[in-house]
């Protein structure tokens, strides 16, 4: 008899992390379907590619799921004020700014993680269903590039100066800018607890 892979993974133990950021995007009304589809679509890709809980290094589901999860619960602090769009873009952001299948070591190359959210056709339609702008993803992706100095952010900081010309909703927003990379530096805070 065949089975279906993602009927079995429904039948399996979910990750134990997952409750807790369901909980969570209740609260910052991420509650259509997409997301949740989302969060299920990334514990089956970090699974499937083998980088689940047993992956010898940090990077694995384990972390990107925690770094979604205190996303989500310190958003509510008074540095930067998120909007319920602002909180769609950290959520998609912080599943999916670790998930570079091809990396070579333990660390993740953010330029990998993009061609990756920018291909994919399963994550895109669900990227598509939200009305985000792709654009936007990519800079808080971008923004988590470590150690952001030297040769690293330099490059960071050109291709990010890219997605806000490609976006029309940053093209000519210098304050929409500051207010997105405030919320990359806050992505890479929480990336780094």
């Amino acid at each position: 008899m065949n089975y279906d892979r993602s009927l079995l993974q429904q039948i399996a133990a979910p990750h134990p992390m997952r409750k807790n950021i369901l909980n969570l995007m209740v609260l910052y009304r991420l509650h259509d379907d997409c997301y949740t589809e989302m969060l299920d679509y990334t514990i089956d890709l970090f699974e499937s590619q083998g980088l689940g809980a047993d992956y010898y290094g940090y990077h694995n589901i384990n972390h990107e799921l925690e770094v979604t999860y205190v996303s989500l619960l310190a958003a509510e602090q008074s540095k930067v004020q998120f909007s319920d769009e602002d909180m769609k873009y950290l959520f998609i952001a912080a599943l999916f700014h670790d998930f570079d299948p091809e990396k070579s070591a333990d660390k993740p190359h953010e330029e990998n993680v993009i061609k990756f959210i920018t291909t994919d056709k399963k994550l895109l339609e669900l990227i598509n269903t939200t009305n985000i702008d792709l654009e936007i993803l990519k800079v808080l992706i971008l923004r988590t590039t470590y150690p952001w100095s030297g040769e690293l952010r330099k490059n960071a900081e050109e291709q990010i100066k890219q997605c806000f010309q490609n976006s029309a909703l940053t093209r000519n927003n210098q304050q929409y800018q500051h207010h997105i990379m405030e919320m990359g530096q806050y992505l890479s805070v929480v990336d780094r607890i």
